[in-house]
């Protein structure tokens, strides 16, 4: 495949990609906003609407800027002199939502951790107004970070900061924090398995004048089943947004350790190049796949969204 193809093909790929991200995206917002169902609230809630965002950004943004300098390379259309300037301003959007994904994820993950391992502590330690606080923050970094390199540090400096920092120990940190998560929710399904089954010999035992209580417990029995449920759900969720991010960005990840860390000449050659650019692609499909994992694993979003819309 020459240079030429290779933008085409991008371009066309792009093209097809970004209606749909922004699309896809803008229901889940829609949803979540009218919410029929009172389904998204809480600190949760926060989460997919701060990826759904992130992810309608990417849409809007550098994956239009991205595809349309493909299609001018390729036309060799004398335009192309600016395409610097945008693939440079496309970058630095792209890189501070691929980094504020990267947090959310992490986010998720440990207050997941927190919710199912310390159930008693956590209405107090997760809240709405922390986790705000907490994706406002991140977001700060994340703009600031790629902004330093206007205040005189080095690029090369930045860009090895970038791939250490963000796109390896923040990934791994959270495949770390998801070990832990699925630890603990093991633990939690044993505890209630065993509960529920000495509830069910007691309740067999019981006389008439404690019907009453057999009735609360069989309500308690349900309702702490389905709060397993629920945990299962997100516990599941978690894994499949983890694995969404692991695949489409490591790719690239790894094609910066080779241009950082290799010879000059290496940043010259011609199929190391094609390959930079179709991990590039992979990069911004991430943000495409998002809403479709939401609306695949949450039964209540594809009501709620069924619901806002008609």
């Amino acid at each position: 495949m020459n240079v030429e193809t290779l933008f085409l093909l991008s371009g066309i790929f792009l093209s097809v990609l970004c209606p749909i991200t922004v699309l896809a995206n803008s229901f889940l917002l829609l949803a979540i906003y009218k919410d029929p169902l009172k389904t998204f609230h809480g600190p949760t809630a926060c989460f997919l609407i701060a990826l759904s965002i992130v992810d309608l950004i990417s849409g809007l943004v550098p994956v239009p800027m991205v595809s349309t300098c493909y299609f001018v390379l390729y036309r060799g259309h004398h335009k192309q002199i600016h395409c610097n300037k945008i693939f440079e301003i496309a970058g630095i959007v792209g890189a501070i939502l691929t980094n504020l994904s990267f947090f959310i994820v992490l986010a998720f993950s440990l207050v997941q951790y927190i919710v199912v391992a310390h159930p008693l502590r956590s209405k107090e330690l997760v809240t709405t107004r922390k986790t705000r606080a907490l994706l406002v923050i991140t977001s700060l970094y994340a703009i600031l970070f790629e902004m330093t390199r206007y205040m005189g540090v080095p690029l090369d400096v930045l860009e090895k900061i970038d791939l250490h920092l963000h796109s390896t120990f923040s990934l791994l940190l959270t495949i770390i924090i998801y070990m832990l998560l699925q630890k603990a929710f093991r633990r939690q399904m044993v505890g209630i398995s065993a509960t529920l089954t000495t509830g069910t010999e007691l309740t067999e035992v019981r006389v008439e004048p404690q019907e009453r209580k057999s009735e609360s417990s069989s309500q308690n029995e349900k309702q702490q089943k389905q709060r397993l449920k629920v945990q299962r759900q997100c516990v599941r969720l978690n894994l499949i947004i983890i694995i969404v991010l692991l695949v489409c960005s490591q790719p690239s990840a790894l094609l910066w350790h080779l241009y950082l860390y290799s010879g000059e000449s290496i940043k010259y050659n011609q199929t190391l190049f094609q390959i930079r650019v179709i991990a590039e692609n992979t990069l911004y499909l991430k943000f495409l796949l998002d809403p479709f994992v939401f609306a695949w694993r949450i039964p209540r979003y594809r009501e709620t969204l069924r619901r806002a819309l008609c």
